[in-house]
């Protein structure tokens, strides 16, 4: 996931608890985290982990993937 910053998540900067002093971790490949699941899991997990709340995906789709 990494620490959100405006690029993954518009407006991150803005909320106030966002602190501009926490560390900078980069995003890890998902594949090699949870290795042992298909592309379609891969892609359900990765959704569902979205910072973003308006672009992660919904209860309903993901029951549907």
């Amino acid at each position: 996931m990494g620490t959100p910053n405006e690029e993954i998540w518009p407006g991150v900067t803005s909320l106030p608890d966002f602190k501009s002093t926490f560390p900078k971790w980069p995003a890890k490949d998902l594949a090699t985290v949870v290795s042992n699941l298909d592309p379609a899991g891969l892609d359900l997990i990765s959704s569902m982990l979205c910072l973003d709340p308006s672009r992660r995906i919904t209860a309903r789709n993901a029951v549907e993937h």
